[in-house]
């Protein structure tokens, strides 16, 4: 059974004690960024001396494998108000069907992502607002049907939930073969909550771009924003 193993850093703004704190403060994660619509990670028991923690990988990725995990260790840099995380994946395969690069790519934006919600203190996949979901989704779907930039479907009113994708956005689209963004409006006991999860297809597999990860997912949580009711 072949084993594989992919290792580097990755430059955080967050403290590192603060950071490690952020990601362990809960057991179970979901991406909603990438191609793993339904990656989870598990994150077991940290070290608190050498902020180290390992975080074992499921979902519709990771069918080609015994067993996929990572291991991040977080250390603080310069004046201690950033850190850098040092990260090794390990997959067992049971098959040819690799998507090694797919999942490592997925779990480091998810960090990336988390990083900059946790210091910047806003949700990259959220927002609530003081509006009834019922009449916020109707306002929403006429909003982006007038939308050039992108191309509305899947409308479900019961379920309030569509998908969009985006068909004339040079500067998001430049690494990318296609953006797609899922939406469900949940009513609140006061207000609603706009969710999303984001899917892309990028140009060639075989460049990493994670800046323009962040760019994609900072650019739609403010094309959403701005579709708000006044």
């Amino acid at each position: 059974m072949a084993t594989y193993k992919s290792s580097g850093k990755l430059d955080l703004e967050s403290p590192a004690v603060e950071f490690i704190e952020h990601l362990t403060r809960k057991k179970n994660h979901v991406s909603f960024f990438f191609a793993a619509v339904d990656l989870r990670f598990e994150v077991e028991p940290k070290d608190s001396e050498t902020r180290a923690v390992t975080i074992s990988i499921h979902g519709n990725l990771t069918e080609s494998y015994k067993t996929a995990k990572a291991t991040f260790t977080v250390a603080p840099v310069d004046d201690l108000t950033a850190s850098c995380l040092a990260y090794t994946f390990e997959f067992e395969k049971i098959s040819q069907n690799i998507e090694d690069k797919k999942i490592v790519e997925s779990l480091l934006t998810y960090i990336s992502l988390s990083d900059v919600s946790y210091k910047r203190k806003f949700k990259h996949n959220s927002i609530d607002t003081g509006y009834p979901a019922e009449k916020y989704f109707k306002d929403f779907v006429n909003a982006f049907e007038n939308d050039d930039e992108v191309d509305l479907g899947g409308v479900d009113w019961q379920k309030r939930t569509f998908t969009m994708s985006f068909i004339s956005a040079p500067s998001m689209m430049e690494n990318f073969e296609t953006i797609k963004v899922t939406i469900t409006i949940i009513q609140k006991k006061e207000g609603s909550r706009v969710k999303w999860s984001i899917e892309v297809e990028k140009i060639d597999d075989d460049t990493q771009e994670p800046d323009s990860f962040l760019f994609i997912a900072c650019s739609i949580r403010e094309t959403i924003q701005s579709k708000f009711r006044n």
